[in-house]
């Protein structure tokens, strides 16, 4: 099934709750997004591609002239939240309902979601991992097995961080 709104067409299943994710809402963000930003963005996929040609051929790397003031200026970054403040212990893997559940109640001060290296980035798995980050973030996540184990969050949690693809 294909779903379109504003110029942005999903050409894959849109099932379950995949609407919740894929609302005309989120499609128009992705269409204002590409129109505003889509010319600078493939400006600087080409640039990067110069560039990684020039260090290929024995460029050496450094800071961009342009950018001296902001290197050099006095400025700071907001203070660490207090919910990041303890990341003694941290917790990494991908957003597969059971393993935000069992990540979420493992001990740890942190568990980053990953979207990246610890996830297979299927169409399915993307979007089903919107979902169980919502579901987490909730508080309604929960996964019954065949063999009946019921998994559900514990009423203390770690703090989740997500990494982005």
């Amino acid at each position: 099934m294909a779903v379109a709104d504003e110029g942005v067409e999903v050409r894959a299943p849109v099932e379950g709750r995949f609407g919740e994710i894929l609302t005309p809402a989120a499609l128009g963000f992705v269409a204002r997004l590409q129109r505003e930003f889509g010319p600078t963005r493939e400006a600087l996929l080409r640039r990067r591609a110069e560039r990684q040609a020039e260090l290929d051929a024995g460029a050496s790397p450094d800071f961009l002239p342009e950018t001296r003031e902001i290197r050099e200026g006095a400025w700071r970054v907001a203070p660490v939240p207090a919910d990041l403040q303890k990341r003694w212990v941290e917790i990494t893997g991908p957003s597969e309902r059971k393993m935000v559940i069992n990540a979420l109640n493992s001990g740890a001060n942190v568990f980053m979601a990953d979207f990246e290296d610890a996830h297979t980035p299927s169409w399915t798995n993307m979007v089903e991992g919107q979902i169980n980050l919502i579901d987490a973030i909730e508080r309604t996540i929960a996964l019954t097995n065949p063999d009946g184990r019921t998994y559900r969050l514990d009423d203390q949690v770690a703090t989740l961080l997500v990494r982005p693809r």
